[in-house]
């Protein structure tokens, strides 16, 4: 049963862990309740009105030695042995089945475990953070051990894939401008100014004779780089290179949390947010945008692909004052709830496939129901307790999943008057065609500017596939890399031209 297991590890859950397990290096704002009228401005934060609290003398060497020995017994399958160092929450609700499936999806990611290259740290009272940053075969990759004072392990977040100066891992990112068909590439910094710069790519249609719409791809979950590259898929290098030869501006860039996901836990802990993790640096992109005199500076479009759907309308309102919203596999429900409702069907996907058993189903849908049950507990919780605990299995402290609570996809929605592009594929298995597309529908029910386009098999990166199940699916996105759907790409470009 053991080796059955350990293959439906590396299968079952590859989707999930990319989108959620695998996403979020910090928590998040605050939980008041969202404005009767989302602001234009952007919502302030406790964040913003409070200061961290001052690092204190801690004995890191004791830590990082913890932290070097649960990666290492991790990297040589020695599950058990690793999941010993959790403590009772973690084993509870994660465990070492979780540990083993949260590797097999960073294997399937990033190739095979070469060593330990760095590890820093970060102190958020009570908890010991050492960030692992691993060399693997084709890539880095970031691991956040969150400690309690006696050294078990609170909490597990990924840092994401994270560029390495070696050849074992080549920078995506091109220095100087580069010459493509029909258009340029140009790098470009965005935020600069605010301590926490990311690099990204302006794809500039060539020889525009009068000031062109330009649009910004905001991505899903996930500490990922501006193409959004899992496995070989890379979808949103696809939708900026299409739009760019055929007279569509665009820019994309590294989230944050893959440039900057260990400084962000030293310096911001418990305080940063989505807003700094996603919303801001889209702003600013945008910004980039507005003061590029080769633009119409009225014909600026949000592309948000998932979470970057969700989140959309709340850029909108906080200055984005786009001239449409695309939204591309986007939820209206919450994180956790889509979140639990994706590993049950991973699970029973695993039995339908013949790669689990019952009795491997009936312990992962207990351990869900504990997650749940915790889950459930955080809409009572103060600010402050919501900033100290963790969140097993998502990767998050429960003031992160507050926020997005309290600042709702469907409070912004309600305030947004420009033009929205719905795009879904009905063969999706993390955005849910027959629940969260008929969510969407209802809420944009009787509006004249909403259009919705949808696409018999599709999956959720807009790619070809024939999946019938999450485990199918899982399998496409990590072996058989495709790209976007022409189809697809040219309905962007045709709605864009149209607005």
């Amino acid at each position: 049963m053991q080796k059955s297991k350990s293959k439906a590890t590396k299968l079952i859950v590859a989707l999930v862990m990319s989108l959620l397990l695998l996403t979020i290096i910090i928590a998040c704002d605050n939980n008041e309740a969202p404005p009767e009228e989302p602001a234009i401005d952007p919502i302030p934060t406790e964040a913003q009105q409070d200061d961290p609290p001052e690092p204190t003398e801690v004995d890191w060497e004791f830590f990082n030695e913890r932290a070097v020995e649960f990666i290492n017994l991790t990297a040589s399958g020695n599950y058990d042995d690793a999941a010993a160092m959790f403590d009772e929450t973690m084993t509870e609700v994660f465990g070492a089945a979780g540990l083993e499936v949260a590797w097999a999806e960073v294997i399937a990611l990033v190739g095979d475990f070469i060593e330990i290259h760095d590890i820093e740290n970060a102190n958020i009272d009570p908890y010991f953070i050492s960030g692992v940053i691993i060399r693997h075969e084709n890539s880095g990759f970031g691991w956040t051990v969150v400690f309690d004072e006696s050294g078990n392990i609170s909490g597990l977040h990924s840092g994401g894939t994270a560029p390495l100066s070696d050849p074992t891992a080549q920078n995506h990112f091109p220095s100087e401008p580069v010459q493509r068909d029909g258009f340029t590439d140009y790098p470009i910094i965005i935020g600069e100014h605010t301590g926490f710069p990311i690099v990204g790519i302006l794809s500039m249609p060539d020889g525009a004779a009068e000031p062109i719409p330009a649009a910004v791809i905001v991505q899903g979950s996930g500490a990922s780089d501006m193409d959004g590259t899992i496995g070989g898929n890379r979808p949103y290098r696809d939708i900026a290179e299409f739009l760019a030869a055929n007279g569509i501006a665009v820019v994309r860039a590294d989230k944050r949390t893959y440039t900057h996901g260990v400084r962000i836990v030293q310096e911001l802990g418990g305080y940063a947010t989505v807003w700094e993790e996603t919303v801001e640096d889209a702003l600013f992109a945008t910004e980039l945008l507005r003061a590029d005199r080769r633009i119409d500076e009225n014909r600026i479009f949000i592309i948000g692909h998932s979470l970057g759907g969700t989140l959309a309308p709340r850029i909108h309102a906080s200055n984005g004052n786009f001239a449409g919203l695309i939204l591309m596999a986007t939820t209206p429900r919450s994180l956790p709830e889509l979140f639990l409702e994706q590993m049950r069907a991973s699970s029973y996907a695993g039995v339908e496939e013949g790669l689990i058993d019952e009795s491997v189903l009936e312990a992962a849908l207990e351990e869900l129901y504990e997650l749940a049950e915790l889950l459930d507990t955080i809409k009572n919780m103060t600010a402050e307790e919501a900033r100290i605990t963790q969140i097993p299995g998502l990767g998050v402290w429960a003031y992160y999943l507050a926020d997005l609570e309290a600042h709702s996809f469907e409070a912004y929605i309600s305030r947004v008057n420009v033009p929205i592009l719905v795009m879904q594929g009905l063969s999706d298995f993390q955005v849910i065609p027959t629940v969260d597309l008929i969510l969407l529908q209802e809420l944009l029910e009787g509006r004249d500017n909403v259009s919705f386009n949808i696409y018999n098999g599709l999956d959720h990166l807009f790619m070809e596939t024939t999946a019938t199940n999450f485990v199918q699916h899982a399998m496409r996105i990590i072996e058989s890399p495709g790209h976007v759907d022409e189809i697809v790409l040219k309905d962007i470009v045709d709605w864009i031209n149209e607005h």
